[in-house]
Parts: structure tokens; sequence; C-alpha cells
């Protein structure tokens, strides 16, 4: 995969204020504490499955289902690069751009939003957690 990097802050200044919406979600919305530790981003898979299994029910906008995906996404990124180091910004693959992150050890590209978005939508299969876990197991190894 050839994908490009550059660093953005207005990005990085959209994800912290969306990281601290979901704080507030998660208190007032899933009775959940969010404390910024690694482990909390087991608590934002939970309300993830939760929002998941309300999809039928709630239909959403995809509008909707796009901003609780970049509010959650922010918050499982903020705490990875709080608790190990990362940029957020613009990551190109091809003619693509995504709005994403680069581990600081490392430099490898991830893109927290997105795959909230794919949890919320498309299901377990797409676990936060896991995701998670699988972004530590990387920075363990470079």
């Amino acid at each position: 995969m050839n994908e490009t990097f550059r660093a953005d802050d207005n990005i990085a200044q959209i994800a912290e204020a969306y990281a601290l919406d979901c704080i507030d979600v998660a208190r007032s919305n899933f009775e959940t504490e969010l404390d910024g530790s690694d482990a909390s981003v087991e608590l934002v898979e939970q309300m993830l499955g939760r929002l998941h299994e309300q999809l039928p029910a709630a239909k959403p906008t995809p509008e909707q289902i796009g901003a609780f995906a970049k509010m959650f996404g922010s918050y499982v990124g903020e705490v990875y690069r709080r608790q190990h180091g990362a940029t957020w910004g613009i990551v190109r693959i091809g003619e693509e751009e995504l709005a994403g992150m680069q581990a600081t050890t490392g430099g490898w590209c991830f893109w927290p939003w997105g795959r909230a978005h794919e949890r919320i939508t498309e299901g377990a299969a797409n676990n936060m957690w896991h995701y998670y876990q699988s972004l530590l197991d990387r920075t363990r190894v470079t």
C-alpha cells in the first residue's frame, strides 16, 4: 500500500473536540466514565456495540452515524496519541485522502474514524477493542 501522511492541526483540533464530546456522551447517554486509559477503549467498544444493535430501530441518518463515528474514533485516537504517541492528519492512499493518524514510533498510519464507522454500521467483526489491541501490538513491535 502506497500511502503518504500530512499532519493537519485542524483535524487534530476537531478530533480533540470530538473526544471531549465522546466523554460527555458516554457519561450522559451510557452512564460510563471514560478516563483516557488504554483500558477505557474496551468501554468504547461496548458502547459502539449498543449503537450497532440500535441501528434498525433508531434509523439514524448517514450524517448522524458519521458524527458518532468521528466522536468515538476521535476518543480512541486521542487515547492512543496521549498514551503512545501519534499525529492527526491526512493520509493519502492513491487518489483517496482520509483523516487518520500516524504513529510516532514506526510511522505507520491508522484510521480510528473509519474503524468506528465500520463498527457502528457493520457490527462485531470490526471490534474497536481488538483494533486497539492490534495498534498496541504494532507499537510494541516497532
